[in-house]
């Protein structure tokens, strides 16, 4: 498996980068238990990958043992900035392990707990929905761009999957006379993402803890109010509008301190403990808007539900509004490598960075997995 490897370099390869260290990667499959250790797997296959600048795909895979146990013994090859990981598959469903580059791992980020699937009506929650309402874009000042993200939370022990081609596991209302939308950078695949009937539906396994699915799409400035309706209960709900006379009532939205983004103010209106069978209203002044930017980051506070983290959304203003399509995995992996890096210089990190980089990490991750489920097939 090595020579096979170290030939993909090409004979071109500098003998500097061939000549790197001999590592392991240990850990474990179980399912969830009733004790901490969970219910072993055996005799599942488990995968070691590589993914660097230079070359990337499998490297080797072995069974798990009775215990659920797995050892892989590999040298490191190519680039030096390369990393290597762990995936599995259950049920349809992918799972990986953080990519590393250490020379020996052991248990902790390399175990992997998978789950059983069921097409049952498993109950997801809504932990967090996140509305950012922009001005008009500058070409024609017709539309303005909305911008949602669901941080959804499956609480079970087992992932929910669609029953059959055409079943959902998450939808929700569009506003009226919304029919297009586009998928946002979370964690599930655009594909999964479709529109049907004026609803936002997913088809995509969401598997135990949070997942977050996030889209955006354009309604005509005419449109007046913008109303949004509340189907399912939600802990935190925010609502962030650029117009400074906007005005956000129902759900209970509070007007709290308002956020900078990019040097832009949005006024930025906060709901805890929402019931569902609410209209969210948004009414904008014909007045109150301006031109918008053509690129602007998007930093929404995500609340106390979610540890401080940090979503970050990128929108692109013009005649159409546009996603970024990171599907690359060497590059995503590199990425989540060098922000793991970044993170253990930061010494005793508060509450705020500790959320910031889960967030982070977990947004990347899951990019990452739906790119390897994109090139191995599986999504």
């Amino acid at each position: 498996m090595l020579g096979t490897a170290l030939c993909l370099l090409g004979p071109g390869a500098p003998r500097a980068a061939l000549a790197q260290s001999e590592r392991s990667i240990e850990g474990r499959l179980s399912l969830p238990g009733r004790t901490a250790r969970g219910v072993s797997v055996a005799g599942a296959w488990v995968t070691l990958h590589r993914v660097g600048p230079d070359t990337a795909g499998p490297l080797d895979s072995v069974r798990t043992a009775a215990g659920g146990g797995y050892r892989f013994r590999y040298r490191a090859f190519g680039d030096s900035n390369a990393v290597y990981f762990v995936s599995t598959n259950r049920g349809g469903v992918n799972y990986f392990t953080p990519p590393v580059r250490e020379r020996a791992v052991r248990g902790g980020i390399a175990d992997l707990i998978v789950f059983d699937t069921t097409s049952a009506p498993v109950p997801i929650s809504i932990r967090g929905r996140h509305v950012i309402v922009t001005v008009p874009d500058s070409a024609t000042g017709r539309n303005r761009t909305v911008l949602e993200a669901f941080e959804l939370s499956n609480d079970s022990t087992v992932t929910r999957v669609a029953a059959g081609d055409d079943g959902v596991t998450f939808d929700v209302a569009l506003p009226p006379g919304v029919t297009v939308v586009v998928p946002g950078q979370g964690d599930v695949s655009a594909e999964a993402i479709s529109v049907v009937a004026g609803r936002v539906q997913v088809n995509a396994p969401i598997s135990p803890g949070l997942r977050q699915v996030t889209y955006s799409y354009e309604i005509p400035t005419k449109r007046e109010p913008i109303e949004m309706l509340v189907e399912q209960p939600a802990t935190v709900l925010e609502v962030l509008v650029e117009e400074p006379q906007a005005i956000v009532t129902g759900a209970g939205l509070v007007n709290v301190d308002a956020v900078t983004i990019d040097g832009r103010p949005f006024r930025r209106f906060l709901a805890q403990d929402v019931a569902a069978a609410q209209v969210i209203r948004i009414s904008i002044p014909p007045s109150a808007s301006a031109s918008s930017l053509r690129l602007m980051m998007i930093v929404t506070a995500v609340g106390a539900a979610m540890l401080l983290g940090l979503g970050t959304y990128t929108m692109r203003r013009g005649s159409a509004v546009a996603r970024r399509r990171d599907d690359d995995p060497e590059a995503l992996a590199l990425e989540i490598a060098a922000l793991d890096a970044a993170y253990e210089r930061v010494d005793s990190p508060n509450e705020e960075q500790k959320g910031e980089h889960y967030m982070k990490r977990a947004q990347l991750k899951g990019r990452l997995n739906n790119a390897l489920a994109k090139r191995e097939g599986l999504a």
